[in-house]
């Protein structure tokens, strides 16, 4: 799918997507309790569609109709292929959970999936206890230290989280390096804890007591999702004024740092209740180091081209391991765009300046293709973007909320 984009005003009140951070999470945990469990505010992204198929390879009933999720774990034959298609978090936080339940498997996916990086992860399970080759799952963990390389993926650690509670002794997660994405690592235990798991943090990283058992809680709903409502809350900051509805201000999600970052840039930003707005007050060029929101640099680096002066975002080196390399997919559309843009080392220099239409690749990533899709609705003259379909993987309704909000789009199939 193509669309066509013209410059319009975007402005208006919209309700986030949810979190699929959120989803993913307590729907593992759903499914780890052993109880059947209905989950309302799901959403219907590609990603936490392909954690309820693995999870059914696994051993579960499930279904999904307008945002709520029931999901139950049943007496089933192991799989011999679990699919994960194109999401990194099915993949990364269900290794750990097969080889705590003792599963013979072998995990599949499409695109990129098995090319990111996992060796980390499934070293440290085959030291205790797993006998993983590649993708293909064999036997059971065992209690101990589980020692991980923190710097490449928090969803790793957050694995780990899920599958060591319910091993039959006490376990240690220590940690290699400063942690990534610590906010995802705070939703995780947050979730768990819901799930009246218990993780304990530690000077080297976390304890966990064994032989835990997951509970249900009487309500679950998921929030929404920040990495979603981003975009259209840095439409706001660039022109004019966007509210987005459905959003925890004190969440834990990491994403939710866009706040502060647009505000650095100059936006006004006000709260109340579960609404945030966005309104423009002249952008400047700032400096912000990226390491722990790397899902956010894409739309910073749109938001960056309106600023006035020079920005640069710091430690962007991790997103070359994405669904896409994500450095390149940004330095493409800015130079497209004809922003100037530079990368030092591991740092983003962006100068503002003109934004002018195009034609945008949107190189099999859902953030690319929404990062092109705001660009182009402040950009000068019309804009089209190639494989937009891919919103689907996290923000199905994006280009149908866009629209909503004024936005000038035409799709083209």
């Amino acid at each position: 799918m193509n669309v066509r984009i013209n410059p319009s005003q975007l402005s208006g009140k919209i309700k986030a997507p949810a979190s699929k951070s959120f989803a993913h999470r307590i729907i593992i945990s759903a499914f780890l309790s052993g109880k059947k469990c209905v989950i309302d505010g799901v959403g219907n992204s590609k990603d936490v569609l392909a954690t309820l198929s693995a999870l059914r390879d696994m051993g579960a009933n499930s279904s999904l109709s307008d945002g709520v999720c029931e999901i139950e774990r049943v007496n089933r034959k192991n799989s011999e292929k679990i699919n994960c298609i194109e999401s990194g978090s099915t993949l990364r936080f269900l290794i750990p959970v097969a080889c705590a339940l003792g599963l013979e498997c072998e995990f599949t996916g499409q695109g990129r999936l098995l090319e990111r990086p996992i060796k980390e992860l499934t070293d440290v399970l085959n030291e205790n206890g797993g006998k993983i080759l590649g993708h293909k799952i064999a036997g059971k963990l065992k209690p101990g230290e589980y020692k991980i390389n923190a710097t490449i993926s928090s969803q790793f650690i957050s694995g780990l989280m899920f599958a060591l509670p319910i091993l039959d002794g006490d376990s240690k997660i220590i940690l290699l390096g400063n942690a990534v994405s610590k906010g995802y690592l705070d939703i995780t235990i947050e979730v768990l804890s819901k799930f009246n798991i218990e993780i304990e943090k530690t000077d080297y990283g976390y304890f966990i007591k064994g032989n835990q058992k997951y509970v249900l809680p009487s309500e679950i709903k998921v929030e929404g999702d920040f990495s979603g409502a981003a975009f259209l809350l840095s439409s706001g900051a660039i022109r004019n004024s966007i509210t987005v509805s459905g959003l925890n201000e004190k969440s834990t999600q990491g994403d939710a740092k866009i706040l502060d970052v647009l505000t650095k840039f100059g936006a006004k930003i006000t709260c109340e209740n579960d609404e945030i707005t966005v309104t423009a007050n002249g952008l400047k060029g700032i400096e912000y180091d990226c390491e722990d929101i790397p899902d956010l640099v894409q739309i910073i680096s749109v938001v960056a081209s309106f600023a006035e002066g020079k920005t640069a975002l710091k430690n962007v080196e991790r997103l070359k391991l994405k669904e896409s390399d994500r450095i390149k997919a940004i330095i493409d559309m800015l130079t497209i765009a004809g922003i100037r843009v530079e990368l030092e080392n591991s740092n983003l220099i962006i100068y503002g300046g003109l934004a002018k239409g195009g034609e945008f690749d949107g190189g099999n990533d859902h953030r690319t293709v929404m990062s092109s899709a705001i660009l182009s609705s402040y950009a000068i003259g019309e804009s089209k973007i190639i494989g937009a379909q891919v919103v689907d993987k996290s923000y199905p309704d994006f280009f149908r909320d866009l629209i909503t909000l004024g936005g000038k789009v035409d799709v083209d199939i």
